[in-house]
């Protein structure tokens, strides 16, 4: 059976078709962006929806970093998939975690649900949907050769974005160990003026190089 896919206006209204399942494609081409929305139903059916975690890079099908929240977002946006969230989490009688994925045209504020997912329950509160700090950074990075090594991640975090940047870059600087391909890879993006202007995905691609 096809993945239930479905597009969404930021100023509301949806359809659904029946396609196939898209959420481990990477970024289309041209300005599509991938973003996570995280929500937390509690016992007693309290829900919260956590701030946009966006898929910011990308190389062979990994995310290699994600950040919250998604840069140059509009919160008009940001407010209609968390709403679209909360919607499935309701309909699909969640409770605990879970997080729902988004396929967002930069062009046409036009949405898409490509995936969304429960975990399983736990004891974790509301207010832990919520990004640790006002900005934060989780960068992966996998095992130099050997990729069936565990990968390695770290969370960052900075009262700014370009706080949360440059101790990215230094944590990353000053990890031990063999560089790596990962490791080499990310350092440049996070020091690009295209990431820190704000740029993702395939248009941080086309930029960098």
């Amino acid at each position: 059976m096809g993945a239930k896919v479905s597009t969404v206006m930021s100023s509301g209204g949806a359809t659904s078709r029946r396609g196939p399942p898209t959420d481990y494609a990477g970024p289309a081409a041209g300005r599509e962006r991938l973003l996570d929305i995280h929500v937390f139903v509690s016992e007693s059916g309290g829900l919260a929806t956590g701030r946009a975690w966006e898929r910011c890079v990308w190389r062979e099908a990994r995310v290699l970093i994600a950040e919250c929240p998604a840069p140059h977002l509009p919160s008009s946006v940001e407010n209609a998939l968390r709403t679209v969230a909360a919607n499935v989490a309701r309909d699909r009688n969640w409770q605990g975690m879970g997080t729902v994925a988004f396929a967002l045209d930069d062009r046409s504020g036009v949405f898409r649900v490509i995936h969304a997912q429960a975990q399983a329950h736990s004891g974790e509160a509301i207010a832990d949907c919520e990004p640790v700090a006002a900005h934060a950074l989780e960068v992966r990075i996998d095992g130099c050769v050997d990729r069936r090594l565990p990968c390695t991640r770290l969370l960052v975090c900075g009262a700014t974005r370009g706080e949360a940047l440059r101790r990215a870059y230094r944590a990353l600087s000053e990890m031990p160990g063999p560089a790596g391909i990962d490791r080499a890879f990310l350092m440049n993006r996070i020091a690009s003026r295209a990431f820190c202007s704000g740029l993702t995905g395939t248009r941080l691609d086309q930029a960098v190089g």
